[in-house]
């Protein structure tokens, strides 16, 4: 889930790269829902069609992101 990925970017030291495809999804979820700031090329495809290896990096978590951060622990912890 997304706010699990978001909690594990809180814990790493910024600015974090990010070299999966998947991860890459994620953090493109995050960052349309501003909750990120990161850079992310654009998807390239090579001549045969197979997907060109893409890094990202996040480059902070917005105020948005703080926030929904620390409502998902009160919530977590409540229960």
């Amino acid at each position: 889930m997304s706010m699990e990925f978001l909690r594990v970017i809180s814990e790493q030291r910024l600015p974090y790269v990010i070299h999966t495809p998947a991860d890459i999804d994620r953090l493109r979820v995050l960052r349309a829902a501003d909750l990120v700031t990161a850079f992310i090329p654009p998807s390239e495809r090579a001549p045969d069609q197979r997907a060109i290896r893409q890094l990202a990096q996040v480059e902070s978590i917005t105020a948005k992101g703080k926030l929904a951060l620390n409502k998902a622990t009160s919530a977590f912890i409540e229960l």
